[in-house]
């Protein structure tokens, strides 16, 4: 990412600012790997939390994991209660990648990726149809013990509007830039702490109307 070392800079003491603000999180138990591949590309436009819910609501409503790879992107996303954004485009991708694992593995699992190097699971990961940069990089850190740090689409955000990350660096760029800067013992806390991250920075339109009535008063004191 183009100024690394400016933007770790200003990532560390962000982070360390933003970290006294929340409650130390805590750092859950490694989950099934095919549980998280689906909450995360579910959840990579919105929080883990959703797509936590939403995947526990399909399986209550569907028989199971392969069930829910030979549903449609309608049945998928009325399952999960229609509660992801753009929930038949994501439901789409999950039942890609779902069909994927099946053509791999010849069922519905990915507990072998446990028995693999980290470097080999991660790239089966990256070779299934219909996964992407966050979901590869979530099953890492929260099943396999990997490091990695996942970037969702609004933690990218947020990074680009508080000026802690280059704004023309991709998720990848930005996940591959925080994987440099946090270390393997301290990923999965930043990665809790930070999904609450907000900018602090004013935003354009409220910076030109305080200038507006400032100016406004400076008048009115000339006439009287």
């Amino acid at each position: 990412m183009k100024n690394g070392t400016r933007y770790a800079e200003r990532i560390k003491k962000a982070y360390a600012r933003f970290r006294q603000t929340v409650v130390q999180p805590n750092i859950p138990d490694p989950g099934d790997p095919l549980r998280q591949l689906a909450i995360a590309t579910l959840s990579v436009g919105s929080t883990d939390t959703v797509g936590r819910r939403a995947v526990d609501r399909a399986l209550e409503t569907l028989v199971d994991w392969n069930d829910m790879r030979v549903s449609s992107a309608t049945e998928l996303s009325q399952a999960t209660g229609n509660a992801v954004p753009r929930g038949a485009a994501r439901c789409q991708r999950l039942i890609k990648v779902l069909q994927s694992v099946y053509d791999r593995e010849n069922r519905m699992s990915l507990d072998r990726l446990r028995t693999l190097a980290r470097r080999d699971a991660k790239h089966f990961l990256e070779e299934l149809d219909g996964i992407d940069v966050y979901a590869v990089a979530s099953v890492l850190l929260w099943s396999l013990g990997g490091h990695a740090i996942p970037v969702g689409d609004r933690l990218l955000n947020e990074l680009r509007a508080a000026d802690l990350v280059h704004p023309d660096a991709t998720k990848a760029e930005v996940q591959a830039f925080l994987e440099r800067h946090v270390s393997a013992a301290d990923a999965r806390t930043f990665c809790l702490v930070m999904q609450s991250f907000k900018s602090q920075k004013t935003s354009p339109a409220k910076r030109t109307s305080k200038k507006v009535v400032t100016k406004k008063k400076k008048s009115n004191v000339a006439r009287n």
